[in-house]
């Protein structure tokens, strides 16, 4: 495997000793999601705005380890031989949460790989796990392309695993990468931008009875130049009750109140895009972004 950024390598084999994850998200209300990871993930420990991106309205947890293969021990770093992934989610159990990503393979060979994700998706699904998000190779070896094909049969035989296509979204994109797969600052965003709507769905689809992912967004009323307008911002899941943190791009004289009702009167009309952080009763932060329209009297 090629050789990652030494900085990028402190990182992982520290991140993986000391259990990071969002910050702030010990005791929390929003659903667990764990990443299982070899040293690619290892870009979310130093691109910090890509990782709290990632980690909002969920409380992320990141085992990623270097030279890490996927069900047997690991390739030599520093002297030591990484568990596998199959042993970490062993290890974790049912405080992997309902939700984990797997990021595992470059340092695999392709033979058996296939039986390897299965025996993966048992012990998941044993520690209480009801979604896994895949993430593909970068196909720039014969057998990372052997491997993805494996990873997509297995979606057949599983229906709780969905498979992210990070080789299909990466092409044509090789800025983003310092070795071809391990990304730079760039990669890292580009990385998170992919992953999270696929992470969400996850989680929505085992959480929605329940609604514990804490959201923001829906329609506000049209409001009319020169005309008083009230209107609340729409908030929930999560912990109730919520508070707005910040609105940016309300158009003044508007203002916005603590339980997020807009109040005042729009002098130009025009489209808004609001970006608005609310936290809730548990110290849950996210952000959303909601629609303003202010159209002549």
């Amino acid at each position: 495997m090629p050789t990652p950024f030494r900085a990028l390598l402190v990182a992982v084999v520290l991140g993986a000793l000391l259990g990071i994850g969002a910050p702030g998200a010990a005791v929390t209300a929003a659903p667990r999601v764990t990443l299982v990871a070899d040293s690619v993930g290892g870009v979310l420990f130093w691109q910090r705005q890509a990782r709290d991106e990632l980690a909002r309205g969920i409380d992320l947890r990141i085992d990623i380890r270097t030279c890490r293969r996927l069900v047997t021990e690991g390739c030599v770093y520093d002297g030591e031989r990484p568990p596998s992934a199959l042993d970490a989610i062993r290890d974790l159990g049912p405080a992997l949460g309902k939700v984990a990503i797997v990021d595992v393979g470059y340092n695999d060979a392709p033979g058996g790989f296939g039986a390897g994700v299965d025996r993966v998706m048992r012990a998941l699904l044993d520690a209480g796990v009801d979604q896994v998000v895949w993430i593909t190779l970068r196909e720039r070896r014969p057998s990372w392309a052997e491997i993805n094909d494996q990873v997509r049969e297995a979606r057949k035989r599983w229906p709780q695993l969905t498979v992210g296509e990070w080789e299909l979204e990466s092409r044509g994109h090789d800025d983003w990468f310092a070795d071809g797969i391990h990304m730079n600052w760039e990669g890292g965003a580009g990385f998170v931008r992919f992953l999270r709507p696929l992470v969400l769905d996850a989680c929505r689809a085992m959480c929605a009875e329940g609604g514990q992912m804490l959201t923001v967004g829906g329609p506000l009323r049209w409001a009319r130049a020169g005309v008083r307008f009230v209107d609340r911002i729409r908030m929930s899941g999560g912990s109730p009750p919520y508070r707005v943190v910040s609105v940016k791009g309300l158009p003044a004289p508007l203002r916005v109140r603590g339980d997020g009702t807009i109040v005042g009167t729009p002098k130009v009309p025009g489209t808004y895009s609001l970006d608005v952080a609310v936290v809730d009763a548990a110290g849950i932060r996210n952000r959303g972004t909601v629609v303003l329209r202010v159209v002549r009297r």
